[in-house]
């Protein structure tokens, strides 16, 4: 049996010789896909100096001192709006030009004063009165301020969100290059599994690890497929194996403990290599990773919370770091416990957890019951909370690293 932390080490570390391929897609496309080339800005952002604001154009250095009761008078000479060319012609000290939000700024002018900062003078409809002061730059968003020509603005291997999405619609990117996603084959064993669809009979339960296994494989950035559950029986097992390998990763749940219809492992023996079995750790100790026919495999436990946990730990990292985010990690952060933790286990116990504002603390609380088979518990689950070996108990107050996986 081996440590989390060895068995996460041994399994990226496979991936040293592996490279998956890129394929270029539409950006609207793109959502959580991972990119598969740095990008460089084509442009300044913004392209040229503009408004912050809808106000009036100014030289600041004439108003340096207005007040409500003393306004400094400008004369109106034009306007800028978005959308169109620069005004062509400059500003003398006392004049200014009407600007709207991200319309260029007139030649002469060095700030934007809001139009609240003003009020309409009841003589002249092309006279204004500045009321505050105004200081050089107010107002105004630089040429390049945002993004610099040239400049590198995401790196291969950052995932796209809605706000890169927005980055590289500003770059003028509408095909960008992704790396493509594992083909992942989901595989469930066991006897008593019948279809979701279906309604069980005595000793059966319906097939849920393959449509939990398949959503976390979506959520991770994997392409899933899901592969008929096999029965227990080496024979079929192997057979649906070997269909198994001619994708990137096999995930199987189920068969790698030590009953006696336990196949999974014993498939991997015979027509594989293994590089490690069991791990220290509660929920998933019956895990296992290795190759079948030179395809990846992760053998998850059949239970449906030990095979969620075991995918966040160890599937998914190798899903990420595969497509290359080198930011796959988590967020641990520690937190207070809000009621006292009594269980002491010789294994790393990551148990689901609720984060809560407890009379302005923010802190964590067990969720009431961690069996492995529950699967409600992670109805309410905001994280992970991490629990060394053999330590404990732990009091109300003590603080404990939590994973954050909502």
């Amino acid at each position: 049996m081996i440590a989390v932390e060895e068995a996460q080490a041994r399994i990226l570390k496979s991936l040293a010789k592996r490279t998956l391929s890129t394929e270029v897609i539409p950006i609207a496309d793109g959502l959580y896909r991972v990119l598969g080339e740095p990008i460089h800005a084509d442009l300044d952002v913004p392209p040229f100096d503009n408004s912050a604001m809808d106000g009036y154009a100014v030289r600041s250095d004439i108003l340096s001192s207005p007040t409500p009761e003393h306004p400094i008078r400008l004369q109106i000479v034009g306007t800028s709006a978005a959308g169109h060319p620069l005004p062509a012609m400059g500003i003398t000290p006392f004049q200014c030009y009407r600007i709207m939000t991200g319309a260029p700024i007139p030649e002469d002018a060095d700030a934007v004063v809001q139009s609240e900062w003003t009020m309409a003078d009841p003589t002249d409809n092309d006279v204004i009165l500045v009321t505050r002061p105004v200081s050089k730059g107010l107002n105004i968003r630089r040429k390049g301020s945002d993004i610099p020509n040239g400049a590198p603005i995401l790196r291969a291997g950052s995932r796209i969100t809605p706000a890169i999405t927005g980055i590289l619609a500003t770059l003028g990117k509408n095909l960008v290059s992704v790396y493509r996603e594992p083909r992942i084959a989901i595989i469930s064993t066991g006897d008593e599994l019948i279809d979701v669809d279906q309604t069980p009979l005595p000793g059966q339960i319906r097939n849920s690890n393959a449509y939990a296994l398949y959503a976390a494989v979506r959520s991770a950035g994997g392409s899933p497929i899901l592969l008929p559950h096999t029965r227990d029986d080496l024979a079929a097992i192997i057979e649906t194996l070997d269909q198994a390998a001619q994708y990137d990763v096999i995930l199987t749940s189920g068969g790698v403990s030590v009953g006696d219809f336990d196949f999974v492992k014993q498939a991997l023996d015979a027509h594989g290599t293994q590089d490690f079995w069991r791990v220290n750790m509660k929920p998933g100790k019956p895990m296992t990773f290795g190759h079948y026919r030179g395809t990846p495999l992760f053998g998850l436990p059949g239970n449906p919370v030990s095979a969620l946990v075991t995918f966040e730990l160890f599937v998914r990292p190798f899903i990420r770091q595969w497509q290359g985010d080198t930011e796959w990690a988590r967020l641990v952060v520690p937190l207070p416990l809000l009621d006292d933790f009594d269980e002491i286990s010789d294994r790393r116990h990551y148990v689901r957890c609720q984060i809560k504002n407890q009379e302005g603390v923010v802190g964590v609380t067990a969720n009431p019951d961690q069996g492995s088979a529950i699967q409600t518990s992670w109805l309410s689950a905001s994280g992970l909370m991490v629990i060394r070996e053999n330590h404990g108990p732990s009091k109300k107050g003590t603080l404990v690293p939590v994973m954050l996986i909502s």
